[in-house]
Formats: C-alpha cells, sequence, structure tokens
C-alpha cells in the first residue's frame, strides 16, 4: 500500500481581500475622523487651532496671489487715497506700479513649512487661549458646533495636503507608494473651502452677539 503523502496536511487556498476607497469614501472617513476629535473637545477647545488653520490656508494655498493682488491694490491706490483723505482730487492722484510682480509665485516649500508652523502655533496657543472651556464642555451647542469646527479644520488640513502634492508632482515630484496613493484618491475640494470657511465665521460672529450681553452683565 502507499502511503506516500498520508498524513500531510494540503493548504487551502488563501483568499485575497482586497479594499478599494473611492475619493468621496476616503475623504468621508477623514472627515469623521474630525468631526469626532472636535465633538470631543467641544467648540471652545478648536476654537484656536481652527483659527490659525483658517489663516495658514488662506495664506500658503488659496491666498498667495490674492494677497498679493491686495498688497499691490493698496500700492497702487495708495496716493488717491491720501489725496482724498487731504481733501483732494483723487482723479489727479497718479496710479503706482505694482509693488510686487504679478507673477511672483511664493516657492513650494516655503508654503508648506509656513502652513504647518502656523498650524502649530494654533496648537501652543490653544493652551492659554481665553476661551479654552474644560475638555468635556457643557454649553448646549458645544460638541456639535465641535464636530463641524474638528471636521472643517481637517478638511483643510487634507485639501491642504492635496494642493501641495499636486504642484509638487506636476514638478517632478514623486512620494513613497501609500502617502502617493492617499493623496492621490483624496479630491481636491477648493471650490467648497470660501463657503464653509464663511458659514464658520457667521456661527462665530452669531455665538459672540448672542453672548456679549452675558460678557458684560453686571
Amino acid at each position: 500500500m502507499d502511503l506516500t503523502g498520508a498524513g500531510q496536511l494540503i493548504p487551502l487556498a488563501q483568499a485575497t481581500i482586497t479594499v478599494t476607497l473611492t475619493g468621496v469614501a476616503l475623504l468621508l472617513i477623514v472627515l469623521a475622523i474630525g468631526g469626532y476629535w472636535g465633538f470631543q473637545q467641544g467648540f471652545r477647545n478648536m476654537l484656536t487651532v481652527a483659527l490659525w488653520t483658517i489663516a495658514a490656508y488662506i495664506l500658503t494655498v488659496q491666498g498667495g496671489n490674492f494677497i498679493i493682488g491686495v498688497i499691490n491694490r493698496l500700492w497702487q491706490n495708495g496716493p488717491a487715497l491720501i489725496a482724498f483723505l487731504l481733501g483732494q482730487d483723487p482723479n489727479a492722484a497718479p496710479e503706482l506700479d505694482p509693488l510686487i510682480s504679478p507673477t511672483l509665485q511664493i516657492p513650494l516649500f516655503f508654503r508648506v513649512i509656513t502652513f504647518t508652523a502656523l498650524v502649530f502655533l494654533g496648537f501652543f496657543f490653544n493652551k492659554t487661549a481665553a476661551w479654552r472651556g474644560n475638555p468635556s464642555p457643557k454649553e448646549p451647542l458645544a460638541q456639535p458646533l465641535g464636530l463641524f469646527v474638528g471636521a472643517l479644520v481637517v478638511l483643510l488640513w487634507s485639501n491642504a495636503a492635496v494642493s501641495f502634492w499636486r504642484e509638487y508632482r506636476d514638478a517632478g515630484g514623486i512620494l513613497v507608494d501609500p502617502l502617493e496613493r492617499f493623496l492621490n484618491t483624496l479630491p481636491d475640494v477648493s471650490v467648497f473651502i470660501p463657503s464653509l470657511i464663511t458659514i464658520f465665521f457667521l456661527i462665530l460672529i452669531i455665538l459672540v452677539v448672542v453672548n456679549f450681553p452675558k460678557v458684560w452683565k453686571p
């Protein structure tokens, strides 16, 4: 009797599970993480980080050319403004040449470092912020508003990373595979960012107006 192979185990076929995430699904996961973080912290504890992150995003991602344009307009219209303040005819004032070349592009490396530094400053100043509350907020809207702000902050971080990566990639740069795949999958939602930032400041203004009488109440 041939017992060759008797007692040997035949390995079962091993199935390979591949999980494919679309850009929207990955973005929703990122937003959920940010929302959970903000929900746990509350609106007060997220406020400083959100303000610094918004400033970093505007200055380094969306606002580079915008800031240059504002500076040039202020410089060019400066003589007319001074003439108006002195009671003279603004139309007779000369218009200066642009102070900064409109074609000037701030280097990508500098913008990435600036964005990161401003975000870290937000965390630094958040520790001593006057409006910072308890780790477990008690206000009725603290956690729902914290959820929104946390999701907004993480969205700004992720979209800044996508914007920086695409500019770096277009210049011929490459990254390690997992990070590159992650950034390639995330969608660019830059068109929605101004509206979300506007909503954030509207909420902040409403809260300030509603709570202002309580602050000054004798």
